[in-house]
Order: structure tokens, then sequence, then C-alpha cells
């Protein structure tokens, strides 16, 4: 695979990580500006929101692979995972907890699971 296809196939899973954030916060924050939904819903829903998108990024990232889709997985997850580390440990004053690393565990399991479900979907003929 040449290095413009790889770079076309992780910018897709970018933009579909991205986009999905922003849309469903973009929803999510005006239910809760209308005090439709109370904050600890909220949370809630925004963990889940980044749960989708990762399972849709690892989704569309082991779409065009051929095999190993939980490998493509971990690889978006890692990937995405190193900017949010960085955002939290150099942006925000937070030293790092047991807690947050079970969330990243959650984070690369559902990526994963994204991977192998978006192997069975792939571009190739059999």
């Amino acid at each position: 695979m040449n290095y413009l296809k790889r770079l076309k196939k992780y910018s897709i899973a970018f933009l579909i990580f991205l986009g999905i954030i922003f849309i469903f916060t973009f929803f999510l924050s005006i239910f809760h500006y209308f005090d439709v939904l109370p904050y600890q819903v909220v949370v809630g829903i925004k963990f889940v929101i980044l749960l989708i998108s990762f399972l849709g990024g690892g989704f569309f990232m082991s779409v065009s692979a051929t095999k190993k889709g939980w490998l493509e997985g971990l690889k978006f997850a890692f990937i995405i995972s190193i900017f949010l580390l960085l955002f939290q440990i150099l942006g925000i004053d937070k030293s790092f907890h047991i807690k947050d690393l079970i969330f990243y565990f959650i984070l690369f399991l559902t990526s994963i699971l994204g991977g192998m479900i978006g192997i069975h979907f792939t571009l190739h003929e059999k």
C-alpha cells in the first residue's frame, strides 16, 4: 500500500471520528442548554458519544484492510489516544490515575471491536 492511500485511509477515519463527535456533541449541548437533560445524563452520553466515535473510526480504518481488522482498530486507537493523552497531560493540570487507564483501555477495546466488525465489510473482492 503506498503512502498516499494510507494517508487517505487515516484521514477518512479521523474525519469520521471528528464528525461523529461534533454532530452528536452539538445536539447534546442544545439539549443541555435548554435543561432537557440533567448534568449526569450529559456526562454519560458524552462517554457514549466517544465510544461510538472510536467504534466508527476503527470500523472505517479496517474497511480497506484485507485481514487483521483488530490491528487496524488498534492503530486507530493508538493514534487518537496519543493526542488525547498529550492534551490531558500537557494541557490540563491533572496527573494520570488508574481511572484514566481504565478509560483508555475501554477506548482501545471499542476501536478494536470496530476494526473487527469493519473487516467483514471490506471493499476488496473475496
